[in-house]
């Protein structure tokens, strides 16, 4: 009823408005973007009926444009749309980052006879997997998803996930596909353990493989009256439609009363699956949940500035800045009653003698009295070490400035006598020949005229502070040339200082680099620091991409750094460029696998693939075949023309033969001029009898080797998995290679199938 009168006032009001023609001449086109959640060309499907409904309405032609996630943000960006649909987490990362018109409608969804505009997840795993069927069993699993701003194919299961005490950001490695399509996919390939899709996507993939219902499980499957959908979450407001600032004012107010003028018999409506548009959803469910999650936009600390701390703690800044005057006033009023300390003197030497805090007098530059403390700090037994000496007879001969000690001391002590009083850093030798740092006060403590100047000394020692500069200064060399790549951040993650390295392996400035997340790993992201605060550290090694593009591998250490009450200030990161090492790796593992003149598989990785076949064909409940591949007459060829000769024949043959099988199936060079393929999923023997008949007839086309025309032929066995009796690898092979060995006996170039009871050699 409420959705009747909103349209009502709509029409009416876009009736009594004045025609638009004029606007019409002035905006050639507009553009409205649809999230692909699904393949590109099942979206624009679905939605291009509801682009022409809407173009005849507002009598403006209408571009529909299905984007990615990604695409749709730089398309946003550069002003390229006018208006858009997409999912409402996606919406809220959009309305943070730019200025938008508003929500216009909620999409309503249609399944059957039963309308809805609300959405949930859907948590489902391959039908059979017995290790999952509870929220709390999907801990420690690899879950895929088409992306981390989806909020029924991630947000959403994911509060579920941490409702039900499973940190998936932590325990759980997911892997980002894209679209929902892909995430069916690879469950069922085995590529994933666990997917999240939104709901209304299983059963629109029902619909085109009413097998699916059959292959897979629903984990925590929601019993909700009036929802037409599976559903494994709580439900939230389906998708908005927006527009941009930049849109006319008619023409949105045209673009909103067509949409709500949709009705579920209108083909647009039945192309996309909808029953029409609701007026504007609350969405702050969907706020809520982000904040919860802390996911964009809420994942940030809000900045605040000075203008706004003052305004808050006006008062406190005006006393604070009160205190701080009446401080400096003070310590003016002291400066000069220190002047008048010089009738305190006898008095100040009996403190001087109990002061813990090394204190000396002097006059001239002879040391008259001394307390225990300096006499201690110096490592000397009793007062009587010190008294009669010159301060320059403990102190080496030059400071580190580079001044001779006592020229340095002299120029110090005639400001004291002017009455001044200096302070300064000064290097005492002690009694062992060690050195000792001290900050240094010279005060005078008499009146002018008095006919004995004397000189108040004390004593700061300062060793471990300079110790602890020393050890700045080499970390801070360290920080700067270090050829690892050296990075800094606040306790949130974002950087704040980096090193050259840093920069020469990313690519990014300083400045740039400098307020932004480090490298991280992509299926884990700023889940690494929750893993460093929880384990001490964290290290590992991923992909990244340079900031022009480049890809490369990067073996990174992120370790806490805390204060003394315990509490995380920062994070230091410290990684490499490994790219050529796994290059390398990579170098390697080619040559134990693959063989050095075809490319194909060599044997050991063909007895990989085939123990991993033969257990995909027990749990999928298919055959698989094992076939036998030896070259008839090849050694003629190499005799006659040379090995050159005959291996460029084994190479065009290999291409020939790879070129017949499938991209599921393997071609393996077994040595010499044996080969062996393995067919997955075989429907029956015809089938796979036509296609040794063309890998024979692929084998015997001439191949012109030496400037010769050479044709060489076939001898083929196979034989089949599963059996009655279990069998293994090299069981199965051994069964194809005596297979061929039969067909070599009854005249070559032909094969022969795997007869039980058989035996023989070559």
């Amino acid at each position: 009823m409420k959705r009747a009168i909103m349209v009502f006032l709509i029409v009416t009001l876009a009736s009594l408005a004045p025609p638009c023609l004029a606007l019409a001449k002035t905006v050639s086109s507009l553009k409205l973007g649809i999230l692909a959640y699904r393949p590109d060309s099942i979206v624009a499907n679905r939605y291009q009926p509801l682009a022409d409904y809407l173009s005849g309405r507002i009598g403006i032609p209408i571009q529909l444009e299905v984007l990615t996630q990604d695409e749709m943000d730089r398309a946003l960006a550069a002003n390229q749309l006018d208006f858009f649909m997409t999912n409402p987490s996606h919406f809220l990362v959009i309305r943070s980052e730019r200025s938008l018109t508003g929500v216009l409608a909620t999409l309503v969804r249609k399944e059957g006879e039963t309308a809805t505009s609300s959405l949930g997840g859907v948590i489902f795993t391959e039908a059979g997997r017995d290790d999952i069927q509870t929220l709390a069993d999907i801990a420690g699993k690899t879950v895929a998803t088409p992306g981390m701003d989806y909020l029924g194919g991630f947000l959403a299961p994911l509060f579920e996930l941490e409702n039900a005490g499973v940190d998936a950001r932590r325990e759980n490695r997911f892997k980002l596909v894209g679209t929902h399509d892909r995430v069916v996919r690879a469950v069922l390939a085995g590529d994933a353990d666990v997917g999240f899709v939104r709901s209304g996507i299983l059963e629109q993939l029902e619909a085109e493989d009413p097998t699916l219902a059959d292959r897979i499980h629903v984990v925590n499957r929601q019993d909700l009256k009036g929802f037409p959908f599976v559903v494994s979450t709580r439900l939230y407001p389906e998708w908005p439609m927006a527009a941009l600032p930049h849109v006319d004012d008619e023409i949105v107010r045209r673009f909103a009363s067509a949409l709500f003028s949709i009705e579920d018999t209108y083909p647009a409506a039945l192309a996309a699956g909808i029953s029409g548009f609701s007026p504007p959803a609350d969405y702050h469910s969907v706020e809520a949940l982000a904040r919860s999650l802390r996911v964009a936009p809420y994942d940030q600390v809000p900045r605040v500035a000075w203008t706004e701390v003052f305004e808050q703690y006006r008062l406190w800044v005006i006393t604070v800045s009160v205190l701080l005057l009446m401080l400096v006033m003070t310590a003016l009023w002291l400066g000069r009653k220190k002047r008048q300390l010089g009738k305190e003197q006898k008095r100040l030497r009996r403190l001087i003698l109990s002061w813990p805090q090394p204190m000396l007098t002097l006059s001239d530059s002879v040391f008259m009295d001394s307390n225990r403390a300096a006499v201690d700090l110096l490592q000397f037994s009793s007062p009587l070490s010190l008294i009669g000496k010159d301060i320059a007879a403990f102190s080496p001969r030059l400071q580190p400035d580079g001044s001779l000690s006592s020229a340095k001391l002299a120029t110090l002590l005639d400001h004291v006598r002017d009455g001044a009083v200096e302070q300064l850093e000064w290097l005492f030798r002690r009694s062992d020949g060690s050195q000792v740092w001290v900050d240094m006060t010279l005060a005078p403590i008499h009146e002018p005229g008095e006919g004995e100047p004397f000189i108040l000394c004390s004593w700061y020692d300062i060793t471990d502070r300079k110790e602890s500069e020393q050890r700045q200064r080499l970390a801070a060399s360290v920080f700067e040339h270090a050829r690892e790549a050296i990075f800094i951040t606040d306790s949130h993650g974002m950087v704040i200082d980096v090193n050259d390295a840093y920069t020469e392996i990313t690519g990014w400035v300083r400045s740039r680099a400098i307020g932004r997340l480090p490298p991280l790993p992509l299926d884990e992201g700023t889940a690494v620091f929750s893993s460093c605060l929880q384990q001490g550290f964290w290290r590992g090694e991923f992909a990244s991409k340079r900031q022009g593009g480049q890809r490369y591998m990067a073996a990174l250490t992120i370790s806490p750094v805390r204060d003394d009450s315990g509490s995380v200030t920062h994070f230091v990161g410290l990684f490499s460029d490994i790219s050529k090492l796994k290059a390398q790796e990579e170098k390697l593992r080619t040559m134990a696998h693959y063989d050095a003149l075809t490319q194909l598989p060599n044997r050991v990785l063909f007895a990989e693939r085939l123990q991993q076949a033969m257990a995909q064909a027990r749990r999928q409940d298919y055959r698989l075949a094992v076939v036998y591949i030896d070259l008839d007459e090849f050694k003629p060829v190499n005799d006659a023309f040379g090995h050159q000769a005959g291996d460029e024949l084994l190479v065009d043959v290999a291409t020939r033969m790879r070129a017949e099988l499938r991209e599921e199936d393997t071609l393996a060079r077994l040595g010499g001029d044996e080969f062996a393929a393995l067919v997955v999923n075989v429907g029956d023997t015809e089938a796979l009898e036509a296609l040794l008949d063309r890998l024979l007839q692929a084998i015997a086309k001439p191949t012109w080797v030496a400037s010769h025309s050479v044709r060489v032929s076939a001898s083929m066995g196979y034989t089949y998995y599963p059996q009655p009796e279990e069998l293994d690898g090299d069981q199965l092979l051994r069964q194809a290679d005596q297979a061929m060995y039969r067909a070599k006996q009854t005249g070559r170039n032909r094969y022969c199938a795997f007869r039980a009871g058989e035996s023989g050699s070559e």
